[in-house]
């Protein structure tokens, strides 16, 4: 009724509005349509989701699958394009990301270790500003220091060096090459993540 009222005054179909890198948005055709519409704005997003694919394996925009397939599938090869070129003059680096994962406690204060409670994360540069050929090879350059390989997904490559186990507390590392925009940081400062760090390795080693 409200498109056809606005339809009838203004003479327009009103469509519907939506950011672009918006999860809430359930990607239709409608919004897919209007994404080929506005392809600069949707290459914005494809980095935006690259950062976050960097620093979270999990971290696509969308829950079913990520913005990048989503553009792929629709044929929307201008955003495609538009997100390489900006990828070509864009510096990267290698991240080492590690994760605290606490266990969500019961009534009574009792670990429950199938649940996941706080997580907490610290980013830090292993590299300075490269080219992605460069930031690739210290990643490669690093995973024969370990002793492991580099796994792709999406295109983006991880070296884990501790997975996240199926139960918590548990923790979380690895190495991975992405745009050179995120900064070091960690929730409360380096120094205190790292003190809760080498606290859960102790309580982690002495429950085993």
């Amino acid at each position: 009724m409200c498109l056809d009222y606005l339809s009838s005054r203004l003479g327009v179909v009103w469509e519907k509005s939506a950011c672009v890198y918006c999860p809430f948005n359930q990607l239709g055709p409608d919004a897919l349509r209007r994404h080929k519409q506005h392809a600069a704005q949707v290459a914005d997003a494809l980095e935006l989701e690259l950062v976050s694919l960097t620093l979270n394996p999990r971290g696509m925009l969308y829950k079913k699958q990520s913005l990048y397939e989503y553009a792929d599938q629709s044929g929307n090869t201008e955003a495609i394009a538009a997100f390489e070129v900006k990828l070509s003059w864009q510096s990267w680096r290698v991240y080492r990301v590690r994760r605290i994962y606490g266990a969500k406690k019961s009534s009574d204060e009792k670990i429950v270790p199938e649940r996941k409670g706080l997580a907490l994360r610290a980013v830090e540069h292993i590299s300075g500003e490269v080219a992605k050929t460069e930031a690739m090879e210290v990643l490669r350059t690093k995973a024969e220091e370990l002793g492991a390989h580099v796994e792709f997904k999406r295109g983006i490559g991880y070296l884990y060096q501790r997975r996240a186990a199926a139960t918590y507390p548990t923790r979380e590392e690895y190495f991975v090459a992405g745009p050179a925009v995120v900064g070091e940081k960690a929730r409360y400062g380096m120094e205190w993540f790292e003190e809760q760090w080498e606290a859960r390795q102790t309580f982690l080693f002495s429950t085993e």
